[in-house]
Parts: structure tokens; sequence; C-alpha cells
């Protein structure tokens, strides 16, 4: 069953459905009814001293977010957004490298602590669920949503439906080799494309540029991040405009690729460097303008007003995470 098309009518009443959003910075959550009506979100440090310490860590984050909401409503289930592989069956993370939990049993710890129903996902795919439900002024039904900061990686809505993949890896975008001579990714392999749009990939590059000379207000940053270069080159400065509109070109080309594979109705750009908005979008559109001038199949997939960037107000990952736990509470029997 779709988890976002479910009527929340069907759910129990007066309860409290907890979404979490685990990272291996911090923990986010939010607190909806059965109406998915929020009533409070939470953000706390990730505790990473061991594997045992991270799961408490999301315990306690989810106790204080229960403690928000009036204390006549029960806690009737739990979803959770997890960055790495799952084992959907058994409850289990697989392997979550940036949390160091490997064989994890999450689901049935938590579900036996609380007494309620918990679920998991991918975190990037929790946060499309969030966009699909919360963040979907169209009512688009294919939803690609592409999550860019550290790496990059696509959470992909068809037809109302998560795309999971046969081994739970859908949406891989990030390790699609663009370059076999570009720089080394984390996966091992060269050229992968989030190691030439990622954020990590925009600190990069301004580093290099630096130390071949670059002067200007990138070189006279305190701190080289992927925001401030954004901000330098919305500012004017010639080598981070550069930059920006290097990686907007690679990028552009990628969401090609994604709209090409699977047709979607919409593609929504999300993580901390999207929020330099319009300065962002700006080379992506004009890469998709320059292609539709020359070619009649980019005319009529790479439409401008499909691509929009995602509502940075709110972590849709933790959003996402609550929908699934609506999803636990519309099954027959809850």
């Amino acid at each position: 069953m779709d988890p976002l098309s479910r009527n929340p009518e069907h759910t129990s009443s007066a309860c409290w459905l907890v979404g979490v959003d685990i990272g291996g910075t911090t923990v986010s959550t939010v607190l909806l009814d059965e109406c998915l009506r929020p009533h409070g979100e939470l953000t706390v440090p990730t505790d990473l001293s061991s594997p045992d310490a991270t799961m408490w860590c999301v315990v306690s984050a989810i106790e204080q977010t229960v403690a928000l909401g009036d204390a006549s409503r029960r806690l009737a289930a739990i979803g959770l957004g997890i960055p790495g592989q799952q084992d959907y069956e058994q409850g289990i993370v697989r392997i979550a490298v940036n949390l160091h939990w490997y064989d994890y049993p999450l689901i049935p710890r938590l579900t036996e602590h609380f007494g309620v129903p918990c679920a998991f996902e991918n975190d990037v795919r929790a946060a499309a669920l969030g966009v699909y439900r919360f963040d979907n002024p169209n009512g688009d039904q294919s939803i690609a949503y592409v999550s860019i900061g550290t790496g990059l990686a696509v959470g992909v809505i068809l037809d109302g439906r998560l795309v999971r993949g046969r081994h739970g890896l859908a949406g891989e975008f990030g390790h699609m080799i663009i370059d076999p001579n570009g720089p080394l990714c984390n996966c091992g392999t060269r050229g992968c494309l989030e190691t030439l749009v990622s954020a990590t990939a925009v600190v990069r590059r301004a580093k290099e540029a630096i130390a071949q000379g670059a002067g200007g207000a990138l070189a006279a940053l305190e701190a080289i991040t992927a925001r401030a270069v954004y901000e330098a080159a919305t500012a004017g400065d010639d080598v981070a405009q550069r930059i920006v509109d290097e990686v907007g070109v690679e990028l552009a080309r990628a969401l090609r690729s994604v709209v090409l594979a699977y047709d979607v109705d919409g593609v929504v750009l999300g993580g901390g460097v999207t929020r330099a908005g319009e300065r962002y979008l700006r080379p992506i559109l004009a890469e998709w303008q320059r292609q539709r001038e020359s070619s009649a199949l980019a005319r009529a997939v790479l439409r401008p007003e499909i691509l929009r960037i995602a509502d940075p107000t709110r972590n849709l990952g933790a959003w996402g995470a609550a929908a699934l736990a609506a999803d636990l509470m519309s099954r027959p029997g809850s």
C-alpha cells in the first residue's frame, strides 16, 4: 500500500505518530497527530560512542518528542529514516557506516522498548516520501527527490509508489561514473557524479582554485564551505561563479538522465547547499535551456517548471518517516 495515499481517518483516533531522521551529526524528529498535523519538532546531537549508545540516543529523542504533546494521547507508531541499507523483513540495519551499525536489529529493539509498531526506510527515500506527501503543491504522482550534501542520492516515487529496487539500492545516481579519470570517490571508483556536484565537491573545487592562486572573496573566506562559495558567487566573485556554474552544468546533465530514466512529473532538489535558491537553480536551468534549443527530446522533457527546490523550512526526512508510521496505522488490525 502507498504510505502516503491512505486516508488519515483510517488511523486510530487520539494518537501520536513520530517520524525520526537519523543522521551522523543529528537526530531530528517530528510529532504528528492522527490527521498528520504537526505538534512539535526536535533535534539532538547523535551519540556515536557505540552502536547501542546511538540507539538509546534515538530512544531518548523519541521520548522527548512524545513529551512535547498532550499526554492524553498514546504513541501509536514510529517511522525512521536511516542512511544505509536495511533488511525490511527482519527490521535489521545491514550497513549504516556513519552510524556504525552493521547487522543491527534496530526495529525489533525499538518495537520491544516502545510496544508499538516501527518501520524504517533509507533516509533519502524517506525524504522523498516527505516531499510527496507534505511538499507537493501540484499533487504530482511521480517525483524524483535529489538529495545533495556530502554525497548525492535520488529517492523516486512512481505512480504514488516508492521505488526501492531489488536490493534496496535504487536511486544511487551519485555513484554513476561521469569521468573515469576524475576525483576518487568514497566508494572506491573515480569520477562518480557526487565527486563533481556534491557540497563536498564544491568545497574541493574552491580549495583547488585557492591553491592555484585565486584571490577575491573566495580566498578571503575564513572557512571554505559550500554555502560560503555560493554566497561568494551571489556577491559576484568571479572564481566562485565559475565553480557553481560548472557544478550546475554537470548536475543539469545528470538530472536529464534522471528525468529520462523515470519520466517523472517533478524533480525536487534538497540538501543544505540548495538553500542558495535561485543562484543554485540558475546554471541548471541555463544548461537545460541550451539543450532545449538544439534537441526536440530535450524540449519535451526538460521543462523548467518541473524543477524546484524542496521546502527548506522543515526536515522532510523526519516528515516522510512520520508518513511511514501513518502507513503502519492504516494496516488492517491497527
